[in-house]
């Protein structure tokens, strides 16, 4: 199994504030030597804690859960933990990550893309601003100043949505890493690539064709002569000095 970081599209519209304050995590790709459903198929089983799949007893350290559910093209997963001191009271669920199948090949040899993204869950978020707003309809009507009381109010607001995202981001990072360290145990795919000792060319320098299409295209480009022109940084025959005779 691969894996890469993906960058997140151009920053274009007017919305892109609101979808960086609900994600949490890079995007993430994987790529892995199987079909979509036996991907499934091992993280289903990988959620499920086994003494038969020891390696895997880290992801289940505090009681945590991890809850799978198959969508059309991908899956869905969440998790929750048990709560300290209190066995059956457990965790909110505060992130959700979805993951999207891209198949690649015939299904002997197979090559599956998984797109995961996370995202907090917007029920989650709006429960830490409960008891800011509770205490800030108290501090309103205290005789301080408007400033004071506006200052105080937004502070608790935001160290609110502070500690609830980070909660949502850390659960978020628990997900995606129980989905790379699932998908372990399926054959790796790895993405082609050159050798150290081919050239970074596309075309041999042989290939006069393509090296005459290249500069017709930069010349249209550049506002050049075009290719069938002669080459301005030579002189004309009608640029060049008239040269008079010896005497």
């Amino acid at each position: 199994m691969s894996d890469s970081a993906t960058q997140p599209h151009s920053r274009g519209g007017r919305w892109w504030v609101l979808r960086d304050l609900w994600r949490l995590h890079p995007p993430v790709a994987l790529m892995v030597r199987a079909t979509p459903a036996a991907c499934l198929q091992t993280l289903m089983t990988a959620a499920r804690p086994s003494q038969q799949r020891l390696h895997l007893r880290d992801l289940f350290a505090y009681g945590r859960r991890y809850y799978i559910q198959p969508q059309t093209d991908g899956f869905r997963i969440t998790s929750d933990s048990r709560r300290w001191g209190m066995r059956r009271n457990r965790t909110t669920v505060a992130a959700t990550v979805n993951g999207a199948f891209s198949k690649l090949g015939a299904d002997a040899d197979a090559v599956t893309v998984i797109r995961l993204h996370a995202r907090a869950r917007i029920s989650y978020m709006l429960t830490g601003l409960l008891i800011p707003a509770f205490i800030s309809s108290i501090i309103i009507y205290m005789p301080w100043s408007r400033l004071a009381t506006g200052a105080l109010i937004a502070l608790l607001f935001g160290l609110s949505w502070v500690g609830y995202r980070l909660n949502a981001a850390l659960q978020a990072t628990d997900l995606i890493y129980f989905v790379r360290k699932a998908l372990e145990d399926l054959p790796r795919a790895d993405s082609q690539e050159l050798p150290a000792g081919s050239p970074d060319v596309v075309a041999g320098a042989t290939n006069a064709a393509f090296r005459e299409a290249w500069q017709r295209f930069y010349r249209e480009q550049t506002g050049g002569p075009p290719a069938d022109a002669p080459d301005a940084t030579e002189p004309s025959a009608h640029d060049q000095p008239e040269r008079t005779p010896p005497g």
